[in-house]
């Protein structure tokens, strides 16, 4: 789970501060226990002391042991001479003199007073202090010797942790809540506030918004400075942000303008081979006629022979007249989408490039399948698209040239497949690389020579599949075929076919 800054900025605080008074309260725990231990040994050399300088080559002074008045502060001692015997019972037994100068009222009834006389006996024989029986055991000397022994317990205890830990708990917690609070305060409003506008700062130009503007800390710190920085950043990011959309609209604008140009030129260049195809349609019929228009003047034609001229100047009206009307099916315009019959579409663009296909000696093959061969659309625009694959293919053998020593040939294929309508469009010209085959479609991409090409042909073919609902193809073979496959959805069926 994902904390905010604050919250882990205050539990930081709060175990920092827990921690210092944690430190602090064992080291006060500490310092006690040494205080404890640094009065103990000072009760035990005073007692030690006043006991060595009350034996006296006379005897023991026991009415002056017995007034010292540090004796309150132990519950507990027993003083006793070198005489120390063990008994054969193992336990150790005083012989000598054995004084308890505080009195055995205050003794647990478990008092194992053996266990404290081998205590003495350990401490004379090495002279050192020895701990037993919740107490210490200490040596007394007189001159260069031992005299006897002192077993003692003082009235200090250990230090209860627990109990000190319950003592100074409300304490603990009102300081550190008091600390912590104001701490957090004053990192809030140095620090955290700060880093918050930061933060809120940068998402919102991450989501594009460059108008953002933090509220500038006071003073001059490093915070304050990186708040100013960012402010700076921000607006130099906006002004950077609206030049570069300025410049982009410019771009954009003079990129849409090239494109309408090159699609007027790649139109005219429909249009003059649309206008070369008329007048070759036209011009063929013209001469027969005016030829029949001669004869018909002459008064002394047969009636025979004038009936027969008249059928020719009826039969070249005809074909002029189907002329422009396909001239006119290929003509721009708004039509609603209706069935359209491929193979009549395909003969007519073939019959606008006929005459341009026999001046460069390329063969035309076309292989029209069995079935109805239609698909639903505009037929102005699939005509042009068609035609658009034509005149590209006469291009690339024009230019190019063939290997085939067939010499250059166009071949036309309409049939039907799965469900659809495959109208294919191959050349055998040098095709191209297969590094240009994913390019050959792209707007403005083209490899014809500068000024022969626009490179919005194969485009004007995708854009009207993908208007219709079809597909575009494109195989090549480098020095052997360039081929396009349009894939329409098919409309209608055999019965459909048989009854319309």
């Amino acid at each position: 789970m994902r904390h905010s800054l604050r919250w882990r900025a205050l539990l930081s605080v709060f175990l920092f501060n827990s921690v210092v008074f944690a430190v602090l309260g064992m080291a006060l725990a500490r310092d006690q226990a040494i205080a404890g231990q640094r009065l103990e040994r000072q009760w035990t050399e005073d007692l030690v002391a006043t006991i060595e300088e009350t034996i006296a080559p006379e005897g023991l002074k026991v009415a002056a042991i017995l007034r010292w008045p540090s004796w309150r502060s132990f519950s507990d001692a027993v003083l006793v001479d070198r005489h120390l015997e063990e008994t054969p019972a193992g336990t150790m037994r005083a012989s000598g003199i054995d004084l308890n100068p505080v009195g055995g009222g205050a003794r647990p009834h478990d008092f194992d007073r053996g266990r404290v006389l081998r205590a003495v006996y350990q401490a004379m024989r090495g002279e050192s202090s020895v701990a037993s029986a919740g107490g210490n055991a200490v040596p007394i000397r007189v001159g260069h010797g031992v005299w006897g022994g002192l077993w003692y317990r003082t009235r200090t205890r250990a230090v209860d942790y627990p109990a000190v830990l319950r003592e100074l708990l409300p304490w603990f917690a009102l300081s550190t809540l008091l600390l912590t609070g104001a701490t957090f305060l004053a990192l809030r409003r140095i620090v955290l506030d700060p880093v918050e506008h930061l933060a809120e700062g940068a998402r919102r130009m991450r989501t594009g918004d460059f108008s953002v503007r933090l509220p500038e800390p006071p003073g001059r710190d490093e915070l304050a400075e990186l708040v100013r920085s960012f402010n700076s950043m921000s607006a130099t990011v906006q002004g950077f942000n609206q030049r570069l959309s300025e410049e982009v609209r410019v771009a954009t604008e003079k990129a849409r303008a090239a494109e309408a140009a090159a699609m007027r030129e790649r139109r005219l260049a429909a249009m003059g081979e649309l206008a070369a195809g008329l007048a070759h349609e036209i011009n063929n019929p013209l001469g027969g006629l005016a030829n029949a228009v001669e004869e018909l003047r002459r008064p002394e034609l047969p009636p025979a022979r004038r009936a027969q001229y008249l059928e020719l100047l009826a039969r070249g009206l005809e074909r002029i007249g189907e002329t422009v009307n396909r001239l006119r099916r290929f003509t721009p315009r708004e039509t609603p989408h209706e069935p359209v019959d491929l193979a009549a579409v395909l003969q007519d663009a073939l019959d606008l490039v006929r005459h341009r296909a026999e001046r460069l000696r390329v063969t035309l093959v076309q292989t029209v399948g069995e079935g109805p061969l239609r698909t639903r659309g505009a037929r102005n625009e699939l005509g042009q698209a068609v035609l658009n694959l034509l005149v590209n293919a006469l291009d690339a053998l024009e230019e190019h040239g063939t290997r085939d020593p067939r010499g250059p040939r166009l071949e036309l294929g309409l049939r039907r497949v799965d469900g659809r309508v495959v109208l294919a469009v191959r050349d055998n010209g040098l095709g191209v690389a297969p590094e240009q085959l994913d390019k050959v479609a792209d707007l403005f991409y083209t490899t014809k020579e500068v000024g022969r090409g626009t490179g919005l042909g194969l485009a004007l073919v995708h854009n009207a599949m993908q208007h219709h609902g079809g597909e575009v193809r494109i195989t090549s073979e480098r020095g052997r075929f360039f081929q396009v496959e349009l894939l329409f959805p098919a409309q209608g069926g055999l019965a459909e076919a048989s009854g319309s």
